[in-house]
């Protein structure tokens, strides 16, 4: 089988020639994406033989993948392997990544820094950003993985076309899994270890995992309609009916009418019977809309 590294690269001529270099020893290609950087990031990806595509502005990681999957695509290439340009990912391990793809064991491997005692030198505060992504992407896609926003990760050429890639930026890593698992293909781990010190993400840690995590949310409204807008609106109205029944129950002890107290169970009430009946209607949509997909595949 013909298999290809991609990396998405932003400036990052210091690392990206050991990584190419590492890569070229496993794989019969490597694909590097210069997602517009103001470096030689390009030019030494050349210099050490790896195929290079420029963004002349940069556009975000997800637009890097959906350019190295469009063109692995085309190339026809068998499995196609992501990895990060910073030198975290180790190369030497991408025969470990690929193997359940060439057994035919799995259609998307997914890297786990967390398995089976790997990368405990992880930065506490990434750690629990970790776990808290990889919580919510589990929810929406319906799978059991250990770390959702590995960036290590092999996958079978039946998958390329499958990615929408509507995520310009790093929850690209997330949606890449639940649409992954909504068409129904398999996805398994393999532990992978990773370095932290090397200079990592230029992005705020902070704003970085809010990003990802708004983005997750997004897709799990998609999903799960009924749940995102129907279990909230059964709250308020629960909330409500309780805030009208104490109206009442003041009237009758005391002979006076709570209007503050009655405006806010109304109010409260509304809101929840909106918001179930939205959840009730989007939910429908989606799944006929799903019901149409299937039966014009």
């Amino acid at each position: 089988m013909t298999i290809v590294a991609a990396i998405p690269a932003y400036n990052e001529e210091i690392a990206i020639g050991s990584v190419i270099a590492r890569a070229k020893q496993h794989v019969d290609e490597v694909l590097v994406i210069d997602d517009g950087s103001a470096d030689k990031t390009a030019q030494v990806a050349e210099l050490m033989g790896a195929t290079v595509i420029v963004h002349e502005q940069n556009s975000g990681k997800g637009v890097a993948l959906r350019t190295a999957f469009r063109w692995a695509q085309h190339k026809d290439f068998d499995i196609m392997v992501t990895i990060d340009a910073d030198g975290q990912h180790c190369p030497d391990e991408i025969p470990q990544v690929v193997e359940p793809i060439l057994w035919k064991q799995a259609d998307v491997v997914n890297g786990a820094r967390f398995l089976k005692g790997h990368c405990v030198d992880v930065p506490k505060y990434r750690r629990v950003g970790q776990e808290v992504l990889t919580l919510a992407t589990n929810m929406t896609a319906d799978v059991k993985l250990t770390d959702s926003q590995s960036g290590f990760r092999a996958f079978s050429k039946e998958t390329f076309g499958i990615f929408k890639f509507n995520n310009a930026g790093m929850g690209v890593e997330s949606e890449m899994i639940n649409d992954a698992a909504a068409a129904g293909f398999k996805i398994t781990e393999v532990p992978i270890t990773c370095r932290y010190d090397v200079e990592g993400s230029t992005f705020n840690p902070v704003k970085h995992g809010v990003s990802v995590l708004n983005s997750i949310i997004v897709q799990f409204q998609k999903k799960h309609p009924l749940l995102y807008f129907g279990v909230p609106g059964a709250f308020l109205l629960i909330f409500g009916l309780l805030l009208a029944f104490r109206t009442l129950f003041i009237f009758q002890s005391t002979g006076a009418f709570a209007i503050g107290t009655s405006l806010i169970a109304m109010t409260f009430s509304m809101v929840g019977i909106f918001g179930m009946f939205s959840g009730l209607i989007l939910n429908s949509l989606a799944t006929q809309i799903n019901d149409l997909k299937k039966s014009n595949a």
